[in-house]
C-alpha cells in the first residue's frame, strides 16, 4: 500500500469516526462535543491551510454567528452541526451586517451533517459574497480537498488525526476481528495472486460520484450505518495481521480482479457485484471452517469501494 493511500485512509477514518460521534451525541441532546470539536477544527484547519484560526468564543467581543477568525488570512467559520437553509442564511447575513465583514471569506463548516443540494439563492441577489459549492464544507469535502495536498503534508495531517482523534481499539479480538484476519489470510494467499501489467486510476470521489452516482448515496449511508458496529474491528484485525508491502498488493490485486469481473458479470450494477463479492467471500470463509460475520466483511468491502480496491477503473 502507498504511504499516501494508507495516510488518506487514516484521515478518512478519524474523520468520519468523529463525524459520527457528533451525530450520534447531539441525537441524545449531548452537545458538548460541539464546544470541543470547535477547537479541534480550528487547529486541523490551521494545519491543512496554513491559516491563523482563533475562537472567537473564548474571547470577550465575539462576531455574531461565527465562531472561528482568520484576521490575517481574512477567513471566518461557523462550525455547525445544522445543514439547513435557515441555519446558513442566519449565519451569511449575521456576519455580513457589519461592513467591515465584506472582505472576509465566510465558510460554513458541517461536522456532522452532508452538504444538500441548495437551491437557495445565498446571495440575496448579490448582496453577499458566499457560494454554497464552495464555502459550505463537509466531512466528505474536507476529506477531498486533503487528498489534494502532497504526500508530505498528508503525512502531517495523518499524524496530528492520529494524536487527535481516539478510536477505542476492542479489548478481545471478537468474532468481526478474526472474520477479517482470516479474510486478510485468504486474500493474500499466493494461490490467489493477480499480477497486472496495467494501471489501475485511483479516484474515489470521480467512482462514487460519477460513475456510480445512481448509487452513491445508498453506498454512502450503508456504510455510515455500518461503521460504527465494524470500523474498530477492521481496524484492529489490519493492525494485528501486519499488511506490509507485498501482501498488501497480493491484497489489493485480487480485490481489483474479483470486484470488476463481479461487475461485468452483473452489466455493471455496482450494487448487485457488490452482493455478490459479499457472498463469495462469505462462503470462502465458512467453507475453511471460518464463522463468519457477514456485517464485517460488508463493511470491509464497503471501505475498499470508497478507497481504491474495489471497482477500480483501468487506465488505458
Amino acid at each position: 500500500m502507498l504511504l499516501r493511500e494508507q495516510n488518506m485512509n487514516v484521515i478518512s477514518s478519524r474523520l468520519t469516526y468523529l463525524q459520527i460521534m457528533i451525530k450520534n451525541r447531539n441525537s441524545l441532546n449531548l452537545t458538548d462535543i460541539n464546544i470541543h470539536a470547535e477547537n479541534f477544527y480550528r487547529d486541523l484547519f490551521n494545519l491543512v491551510f496554513n491559516w491563523k484560526l482563533i475562537n472567537l468564543n473564548f474571547q470577550t467581543q465575539n462576531i455574531a454567528h461565527i465562531d472561528l477568525v482568520d484576521s490575517v488570512n481574512k477567513r471566518a467559520i461557523q462550525v455547525t452541526s445544522q445543514n439547513d437553509n435557515i441555519k446558513i442564511e442566519e449565519s451569511i447575513k449575521g456576519f455580513f451586517q457589519n461592513p467591515l465583514h465584506k472582505e472576509y471569506k465566510l465558510i460554513v463548516l458541517l461536522i456532522s451533517k452532508e452538504a444538500k443540494n441548495y437551491t437557495t439563492d445565498f446571495t440575496d441577489e448579490g448582496k453577499y459574497n458566499f457560494d454554497h459549492t464552495k464555502d459550505v464544507i463537509d466531512i466528505h469535502r474536507l476529506i477531498a480537498d486533503i487528498n489534494n495536498k502532497s504526500t508530505d503534508e498528508i503525512n502531517q495531517i495523518a499524524k496530528f488525526l492520529d494524536k487527535e482523534i481516539l478510536i477505542p481499539r476492542p479489548k478481545t479480538e471478537s468474532n468481526e476481528v478474526e472474520t477479517i484476519m482470516s479474510l486478510l489470510e485468504w486474500l493474500s494467499d499466493d494461490k490467489n495472486y493477480k499480477e497486472f501489467d496495467r494501471n489501475y486510476e485511483c479516484d474515489p470521489d470521480k467512482k462514487i460520484n460519477s460513475r456510480f452516482k445512481e448509487y452513491a448515496n445508498s453506498f454512502k449511508e450503508e456504510f455510515m450505518n455500518l461503521y460504527a458496529t465494524y470500523c474498530m474491528s477492521v481496524t484492529e484485525a489490519k493492525k494485528s495481521f501486519g499488511l506490509d508491502g507485498v501482501r498488501a498488493r497480493k491484497v489489493s490485486n485480487f480485490l481489483k480482479y474479483m470486484s470488476n469481473r463481479l461487475l461485468q458479470e452483473a452489466n455493471n450494477d455496482p450494487q448487485n457485484a457488490l452482493n455478490g463479492l459479499t457472498d463469495y467471500f462469505g462462503k470462502k470463509l465458512i467453507t475453511n471452517g471460518i464463522k463468519a460475520d457477514i456485517g464485517v466483511i460488508r463493511y470491509y468491502l464497503l471501505d475498499e469501494l470508497i478507497g481504491c480496491n474495489i471497482f477500480s477503473e483501468e487506465i488505458e
